[in-house]
């Protein structure tokens, strides 16, 4: 798996682009979830036409395979084109949450390269922890673990009923959390909507932020298309503190998902449509009793 790293590093970027666009023409043709795309696009954007979502979600796809060899590459990249590489908007935000000493949660989401966003900013300097789900044992998953180490990414894959524990440890020791949350939560989620729709979103950002003191920012890697990333950062972001912790959860997530629409919006062929982000939802909410039989009137004895 090494090799095969080293050998990506030595391919020039126009080369792996070229190949990165042919993968992702052969996902689109082998149908893979394309059903699940085009069910997420009528849900988002029911006033465009089946034909203008069609466009979207095949430059979606070619959008996908050119982020796995820019991704795998960055463990080679030198110094000078990892500079080259990014251009940030926003970086003094980073700076005054990391200065805050109560360590970072870096709020991101999948769009736009977001594992290269992670691989070379722990290149950078910027200490990135990454929460993991078990992924299936294939040299592929193999590969992508590899590259993620090889960059400096400390990944904790950690077992049910552990994670509180170790994301706290993680901002103790003052590191940076990467943590995507625009994924479908089965767990015990908040429901902020996103694209005018409730989608079951983790509370956990907005936690962390209100109880263990970590400073949040809202992170974006936004493709140039001359093989550069755009990196804006907005934040520290404040959670409210009501007293009411349900309440301020879901404004707090409502906020991220809000700054996540605008971007989707703007650049929806960057976003991971692939996903069932609404596959669960909100709890019917209970129906009320039923009304018993009137009294009649009272007998005498």
């Amino acid at each position: 798996m090494n090799l095969v790293l080293d050998l990506l590093g030595r391919i020039p970027r126009p080369i792996l682009s070229a190949f990165g666009s042919f993968l992702g023409w052969l996902i689109w043709t082998l149908r893979i979830r394309r059903r699940v795309v085009l069910e997420n696009l009528r849900l988002a954007f029911p006033g465009k036409t089946e034909g203008e979502r069609l466009a979207i979600a095949r430059a979606n796809y070619a959008h996908l395979g050119q982020m796995i060899p820019d991704f795998l590459r960055v463990p080679t990249l030198p110094p000078e084109e990892l500079d080259r590489l990014f251009v940030y908007e926003g970086w003094e935000n980073y700076e005054r949450a990391a200065a805050l000493g109560h360590g970072v949660v870096a709020c991101t989401a999948h769009f736009g390269n977001f594992d290269l966003l992670a691989s070379a900013h722990t290149r950078r300097g910027v200490p990135i922890t990454q929460i993991s789900r078990a992924m299936g044992k294939n040299p592929f998953n193999d590969l992508l673990r590899l590259a993620r180490k090889r960059s400096g990414i400390e990944e904790l894959v950690i077992s049910k009923g552990q994670t509180m524990r170790a994301l706290i440890r993680a901002l103790k020791d003052r590191r940076v959390l990467g943590f995507v949350y625009d994924q479908n939560e089965v767990g015990r989620p908040v429901f902020p909507t996103f694209f005018g729709v409730p989608a079951a979103t983790t509370s956990t950002p907005a936690f962390l932020a209100r109880r263990a003191g970590a400073a949040a920012v809202f992170v974006i890697s936004v493709p140039l298309g001359d093989g550069r990333h755009k990196v804006v950062i907005e934040g520290p972001l404040e959670p409210a503190r009501t007293g009411d912790a349900g309440a301020d959860d879901l404004a707090f997530m409502q906020l991220l998902n809000d700054k996540l629409e605008a971007w989707v919006r703007r650049h929806p062929e960057r976003w991971f449509w692939l996903h069932r982000r609404w596959k669960t939802r909100p709890p019917e909410p209970a129906p009320a009793p039923a009304a018993g039989p009137t009294p009649g009137p009272a007998r005498p004895n």
